[in-house]
């Protein structure tokens, strides 16, 4: 069994490290990797989307590194994802492309998918000839943690509060890159 995570991380907060921390913890118990991947990849620059995955993956990568020990970062691998379309499209397109990926890099027909959204929202992705070979895990939000809420507060909230929603990496290391970010993008959307 492999164990794979999609998120979008814009930003990476603290809602995505414990869906992986419960991850990790799941898949040691059948010495299972666990692959991440980061969605929309090449989106950036716009209000839903506004961050670079250069930045995304740098965010993913050195929280993962300072959250884990070596021996369960052997069994964790990050990966970029483009979007099949204009990231409206949730058919079972989406899913058979989405699949497809992620055999392509786990090598693993045999998958659990952590996810911690709507579950109706990932279910309708793919389709009973796909499904059937895949199971679903699906998680609480930490604190009802979303990217979106994460964001609205960096622009508009204090800094304590987005101390608390962020990894220590990502907060000490890429905060001010963050708000500029976000900051230009509504700037640009006014």
């Amino acid at each position: 069994m492999t164990g794979v995570i999609l998120f979008r991380a814009q930003p990476f907060h603290n809602g995505h490290l414990c869906m992986i921390k419960k991850a990790v913890n799941d898949c040691k118990k059948t010495n299972s990797d666990l692959h991440i991947f980061i969605g929309s990849a090449d989106k950036s620059g716009t209000k839903r989307n506004p961050f670079p995955i250069e930045l995304r993956y740098h965010m993913v990568r050195n929280s993962v590194k300072e959250a884990f020990t070596e021996e369960e970062l052997a069994h964790i691998y990050i990966h970029t994802l483009k979007d099949l379309t204009d990231e409206t499209d949730n058919s079972h397109n989406w899913g058979r492309y989405l699949f497809i990926k992620m055999l392509k890099e786990t090598q693993d027909p045999d998958m659990t998918i952590y996810y911690s959204d709507n579950p109706a929202i990932m279910l309708g992705w793919f389709d009973e000839d796909d499904r059937w070979l895949l199971r679903f895990k699906f998680l609480d939000r930490v604190g009802g943690l979303s990217a979106t809420q994460v964001r609205e507060t960096i622009l508009h909230g204090s800094n304590l509060d987005v101390q608390d929603m962020l990894p220590p990496y990502v907060y000490e290391n890429h905060y001010r890159t963050i708000k500029d970010i976000l900051e230009e993008v509504e700037r640009e959307n006014v």
